[in-house]
C-alpha cells in the first residue's frame, strides 16, 4: 500500500514539473484576412466580384441586422463582428463553394460558418423581407399616372387616342413565374420534393415589375406542386381576387369590356380577368399578334430570374441545409437581389452568360383553380378585348 502511494506521489510530481505541450483550441491561420485584406485593400470591383455588392451596401445591410447578430466577447475569444457575419452569409449565397471551402477562406470552423449562415439568413428574413420584398401601398402618397402611361409601359408603341385621359390607374403591373431551387433530399419526406425534372427542389414563385424588382415572393412548396396551386395560396392572388390591391379597382374600358389592372403569366396559370396568359393555340392573326406582344412584355420576369441566379449562384446548385432553413436562405437571396438592383450593382462579366431559369410549365397541364364558367367567360372577354386593342394600335 505504501509502495502504491509512493508511486502516485512520484507521478504527480513529474506531471507538475514536466513541461506540457500546448494544444490549440482553434486552427491557426489567416484569421485577419477579412479585416486586413478585404476591408483595407479591396476596391468596389473586387467587392462586386466576390460579394455581389459594394462595401457600402454590405455595411448598410449589417447595420440593419446588428441588433440581431451582435455577440459578446468571452474570455476564450472575441466574437465574430457583425460585418464579417454578414459577409460570410453573402459569400455563401454568391458562390457555389461548400461549407469547408468558405471556412478556409474566412478561417472559421465549418460548423461556425454553417451556424453564422443560418443566423444571418433568419435575421434578413425577419428584418428585411417586408421592407425589400413587398406589394406596393397604393395610397394618396403613391404616384398615380393615367391609363395611357400604364399601357405605354406594358405595350411599347401603343397609340393613346382611344385611351380616356381622365381615368387614373397606377403605372404598376406584374409579371409572375416560378423556378425550381435544388435542395438536399429531406430525410423523412424526400419523395415529396422530387419534381418532374428528376431532382429534389422547392418552388420559388415571384412577381416582378417592369424593372425586374421582385415585389412578391412565395417559397416553401415542394417541387411537385403546380405553379397555379402555389399562386393560389399567395397573398397576391387573394388581393387581386378581392380587388383590394389597388383601392377603387380602377378600370379601363375598351369595346364595352372593363379591363382591370392585370398580371402577366405563362400558360401554366389560370386565365382570370386580372391574370392574362397567351393563347395556347393561336387561330388567327389577332391571337398570334397578341402572343407576340404578350411574350415580349412578360419576358422581364425570366430576365429577372436569370439575374437572380447569376448574382447568387447558390440557387443554381443543391442547397445543403435542413429543410426548415431552406426558405430563409432563398428569401435572403431575393432580398439581396432587390437591394443590388436598387443600388444598380452590375453582375460580374463572367456571370453574364447565366441563362434565364424560369421553369415554365406548358399549357397542356392546366390547373384551373376551380374557376367557374362565368369567371372564365369574363376572362376570355378581357383577353379578346386586349388582343383587339393590340392588333389595332400596337405594331
Amino acid at each position: 500500500m505504501r509502495g502504491c502511494n509512493t508511486l502516485i506521489w512520484v507521478i504527480s510530481q513529474w506531471v507538475q514539473t514536466s513541461p506540457r505541450q500546448k494544444i490549440f483550441w482553434c486552427y491557426p491561420g489567416r484569421s485577419q484576412w477579412f479585416h486586413d485584406t478585404v476591408l483595407q485593400l479591396w476596391d468596389d470591383r473586387q467587392w462586386l466580384e466576390n460579394f455581389r455588392m459594394t462595401r457600402r451596401t454590405l455595411f448598410g445591410v449589417a447595420d440593419k441586422l446588428r441588433p440581431y447578430l451582435m455577440r459578446r466577447d468571452t474570455v476564450m475569444r472575441s466574437a465574430v463582428p457583425v460585418e464579417e457575419r454578414v459577409a460570410i452569409g453573402v459569400y455563401f449565397l454568391a458562390s457555389r463553394s461548400c461549407y469547408r471551402t468558405i471556412a478556409l477562406v474566412f478561417q472559421k470552423g465549418s460548423s461556425t460558418v454553417a451556424s453564422i449562415l443560418i443566423e444571418v439568413c433568419l435575421a434578413m428574413e425577419h428584418v428585411l423581407l417586408k421592407e425589400e420584398v413587398r406589394l406596393p401601398e397604393f395610397n394618396k402618397n403613391f404616384p398615380y399616372v393615367n391609363v395611357k402611361r400604364l399601357w405605354l409601359i406594358m405595350f411599347p408603341g401603343s397609340t393613346d387616342d382611344i385611351i380616356n385621359e381622365n381615368l387614373q390607374i397606377s403605372a404598376y403591373y406584374l409579371c409572375i413565374d416560378g423556378t425550381h431551387v435544388p435542395i438536399s433530399p429531406p430525410k423523412l419526406q424526400g419523395a415529396a420534393y422530387f419534381n418532374r425534372k428528376s431532382f429534389h427542389s422547392v418552388l420559388l414563385q415571384v412577381a416582378c415589375n417592369g424593372d425586374g424588382i421582385f415585389f412578391s415572393m412565395l417559397t416553401g412548396h415542394s417541387g411537385v406542386n403546380h405553379n397555379a396551386h402555389v399562386f393560389r395560396s399567395s397573398m397576391l392572388f387573394s388581393k387581386m381576387e378581392e380587388g383590394t390591391l389597388i383601392p377603387g379597382s380602377p378600370l379601363f374600358t375598351y369595346a364595352g369590356v372593363s379591363i382591370p389592372p392585370i398580371i402577366l403569366g405563362d400558360g401554366a396559370y389560370p386565365l382570370c380577368k386580372w391574370l392574362m396568359k397567351p393563347f395556347a393555340v393561336p387561330r388567327n392573326d389577332r391571337e398570334r399578334h397578341y402572343n407576340k406582344i404578350f411574350n415580349r412584355s412578360r419576358c422581364v420576369v425570366e430576365r429577372a430570374f436569370g439575374r437572380l441566379k447569376a448574382r447568387f449562384r447558390r440557387l443554381s446548385v443543391r442547397i445543403e441545409a435542413h429543410i426548415e432553413n431552406i426558405n430563409s436562405i432563398i428569401a435572403s437571396a431575393v432580398i439581396l437581389h432587390n437591394i443590388c438592383e436598387r443600388e444598380n450593382h452590375d453582375i460580374p462579366d463572367e456571370e453574364q452568360h447565366q441563362r434565364s431559369q424560369a421553369d415554365s410549365q406548358d399549357g397542356s397541364d392546366i390547373y384551373d383553380c376551380n374557376r367557374s364558367g362565368t369567371a372564365r367567360a369574363e376572362a376570355e372577354a378581357v383577353r379578346n378585348a386586349i388582343s383587339e386593342y393590340l392588333l389595332t394600335h400596337v405594331k
